[in-house]
């Protein structure tokens, strides 16, 4: 018997953080067809069951309409998907499960291996010594989980000073189960420091005494980072061209005392996380040790997903969809129009979390908002006006809702043609005047920092969804074959006991920057020979031969520009005026010259070194012809590895990652890190809790670090399973 096109599916895993002993049940979405924008039913789907000493399946839960317990002992139950075997074997054009017979049959054997990093150290301070990395690797007849265990240079010395990853673990089939499988058990998602500073230190990195004393300290346990070796505890992000955002993320010496201003940067407290990403690797091999076949999956761990029930606008799935398949459906290719109504209910659901009033920058009982908003954000990196995107208090979460709705009961007839119109355009998104603001989606920032797009091809969805529904009975659908072939398929491929929160359909798109992958460092080498910065175009490495570009700016690429000048109303709202510019999205302007991978196209630069100054024309340019590298591995949906290291695609998220959960409100994720929940009528719209509220009471409290009813740093720091509550339905789900 002959083995082929040996797969690793899904291609990309994302594992879940929780110390629970025991991982959260596989669970499946039932939505309501009379209601096909509502949050659906949670309820438990068929869960595998195993033994994580032996690895041993020991049983099966069936589905049942309990609900899901989250929590276990007032932890956090993690989520730990299988990544699945699939080969074509024997005569089989399709991919199907891989088994132990099947091995047999081939005269061949199983090995594997594993590395997965985290670099979130090593991106800010450029410290190779920086990186955290583990490596493990076992036969085929071992099923003992394989601790991920990171080591770093800067780490103190000793074997407890290896950062817990998590582990992996290939199970043993039976005669019930006997697809080959692996099995990604998560870290805890705690948070580890540094050693401390020396007096001296202290003075030479300017930390008053006060500062010193913080509400939290980390355990002396988890104190591995030696602040005599390494620059970490200390670091400030304080080069406006290198940081990962326009502000840092991490925990930091500062005035709240942990929030890290933008304008007057502080010095990293040396905190760090348990999260990570990398690949798994598995080879088939013959009698004399040859490998035969060999595949490979990427893996990461995240943080828990807070509203399990609802679905994001724009999902990770939307962007390597887009990469995959192209900005643009093929002609004559029949869209259904369930993958249009699968964008709106994204919206609905997205927006049911959202303080529509507050993130419009209305007054809130009578008070000044100060909350991070869009409106806040246009008037401080630009010098736009500062007001509401909406007329004021004209605005509520449930109005918006209706509206969603009433568009909901028009597409079911076919999509609108006036529709696709109300999107806001990818090339857009620095209109900040009031109609553009009001483009959808509303209100919510992407990863360029200003409005939200839509990818290219969730656009070419809307305007050709439903051309052909009223002439065609059979409109939903069809399932796609697991094809060698068909990438799309593999892609978006779950496994057969994996849920929802566990692939790359639940995990939010074009973030700013994101929770669970910084999706912008995919592009950072999309273009042969140059390495680029995650958001500004700059040129960080160059190949020898292309030096000249080292220290420049990417102006354009292959006649689409990288920048673009935001405008809006002038200070005197006399007219329309130039802003300042900004680096578009990578992800909806590199999917442009994706197709062409292999092949070099023409690049434009800034002629001088750009340090420190991003602009949308320059009067001296460079051009350059580079090769477009391949985004993902052959007739595979797995991001290539020339694409992204172990630890590279997490490197740009806050460290440790619960500061996420503080410095970033809801308008760039509410899915996932809910903010208005609870929601019941009102008089003047609607009421309800601010999701870090430490108490319900049904009063939104507006989003302040100073404000002590919220939740706060040392509260995610030192308890954050605890405090932090899912929702379902939109509202608390009860603690078992």
């Amino acid at each position: 018997m002959k083995i082929d096109d040996l797969r690793l599916l899904p291609p990309l895993t994302i594992a879940r953080v929780g110390s629970a002993e025991s991982p959260l049940d596989n669970f499946r979405l039932i939505p309501d067809p009379d209601k096909p924008l509502e949050l659906p039913r949670l309820c438990r789907d068929r869960t595998l069951l195993t033994d994580r000493a032996s690895g041993k399946i020991i049983g099966e839960l069936a589905p049942n309409e309990q609900p899901i317990a989250f929590k276990q002992d007032g932890k956090i139950r993690p989520v730990a998907p299988f990544i699945e075997l699939y080969a074509r074997v024997g005569d089989d054009q399709q991919l199907r499960p891989l088994t132990e017979a099947d091995l047999k049959a081939a005269g061949l054997s199983l090995r594997w291996r594993a590395v997965v990093g985290n670099n979130k150290l090593f991106r800010r301070t450029n410290d190779p010594n920086d990186k955290i990395r583990a490596e493990v690797s076992a036969a085929g007849d071992d099923h003992a989980p394989q601790a991920l265990l990171g080591e770093c240079a800067n780490f103190l010395q000793g074997e407890q000073y290896r950062l817990p990853f998590g582990a992996l673990q290939l199970i043993e089939p039976n005669a019930e189960h006997p697809q080959l499988r692996l099995r990604f058990w998560p870290s805890n998602g705690a948070v580890y420091g540094s050693t401390p500073l020396t007096e001296e230190q202290r003075r030479e990195l300017k930390i008053p005494p006060v500062w010193h004393t913080a509400r939290y300290e980390v355990p002396p346990e988890r104190v591995f980072y030696d602040s005599q070796k390494g620059s970490w505890h200390g670091y400030r992000d304080d080069d406006e061209t290198l940081n990962t955002l326009s502000q840092g993320l991490y925990a930091a010496y500062g005035k709240a005392p942990f929030f890290n201003f933008t304008d007057d940067p502080q010095p990293s407290r040396g905190m760090f996380d348990d999260i990570c990403d990398g690949y798994v690797e598995v080879e088939l091999v013959d009698k004399n040790d040859c490998v035969v076949h060999s595949a490979r999956g990427r893996v990461c761990s995240a943080p828990p997903i807070f509203a399990p029930d609802a679905q994001f606008v724009r999902r990770l799935a939307d962007d390597l969809l887009q990469a995959l398949e192209g900005p643009e459906h093929p002609q004559g290719a029949r869209i259904p129009l369930a993958e249009a109504e699968s964008i709106v209910r994204g919206a609905f659901q997205t927006v049911q979390f959202m303080n529509i009033a507050v993130l419009n920058g209305d007054t809130t009982r009578g008070r000044p908002n100060r909350a991070d908003t869009m409106p806040a954000d246009d008037s401080s990196d630009y010098p736009r006006p500062l007001a509401p995107v909406m007329a004021p208090h004209a605005v509520d979460t449930y109005a918006i809702l209706a509206l969603h709705q009433q568009l909901m009961a028009t597409m079911q007839s076919g999509t609108p043609a006036w529709f696709s119109r109300l999107m806001r355009s990818p090339d857009a998104t620095g209109d900040l005047s009031d109609q553009g603001r009001r483009k959808m989606p509303a209100l919510m920032s992407g990863a360029d920092t200003n409005y939200l797009a839509l990818t290219r091809r969730q656009l070419n969805t809307l305007q050709r969804a439903g051309e052909w529904t009223l002439f065609d009975d059979d409109a939903a659908p069809k399932a796609a074959a697991l094809s060698p072939r068909n990438r799309s398929a593999q892609l978006l491929y779950q496994g057969e006991f994996n849920s929802f929160v566990s692939v790359v359909s639940s995990s939010v798109g074009n973030c700013c920057p994101g929770l669970e992958l910084d999706f912008r460092s995919a592009w950072r080498r999309v273009l042969c020979g140059i390495t680029l910065v995650e958001h500004n175009n700059y040129v960080v490495q160059a190949d020898p031969g292309l030096e000249q570009l080292l220290h420049h700016r990417l102006l354009e690429v292959d006649g689409h520009p990288t920048v673009a000048m935001a405008h809006g109303p002038s200070a005197d709202g006399t007219g329309d005026e130039a802003y300042s510019p900004f680096t578009m999205e990578w992800s909806n302007t590199f999917a442009l010259i994706l197709q062409k991978a292999g092949q070099k196209v023409p690049c434009k630069f800034s002629a001088e070194v750009a340090p420190h100054e991003l602009k949308p024309t320059h009067q001296k340019t460079i051009t350059v012809e580079l090769e477009v590298r391949n985004f993902f591995e052959p007739d595979s949906g797995l991001i290539s590895d020339a694409i992204a290291e172990p630890g590279e695609l997490t490197r740009g998220l806050c460290s440790p990652w619960q500061n996420d959960f503080r410095e970033c409100v809801c308008y760039y994720w509410a899915s996932s890190r809910p903010d208005y929940i609870n929601l019941e009528p009102a008089e003047n719209g609607s009421r309800g809790d601010n999701w870090m509220s430490k108490v319900r009471d049904g009063e939104y409290v507006i989003d302040d670090y100073q404000d002590q009813r919220l939740i706060d740093y040392a509260d995610l720091f030192a308890r954050w399973e605890e405090v932090l509550k899912f929702q379902i339905g939109g509202r608390d789900a009860p603690e078992p």
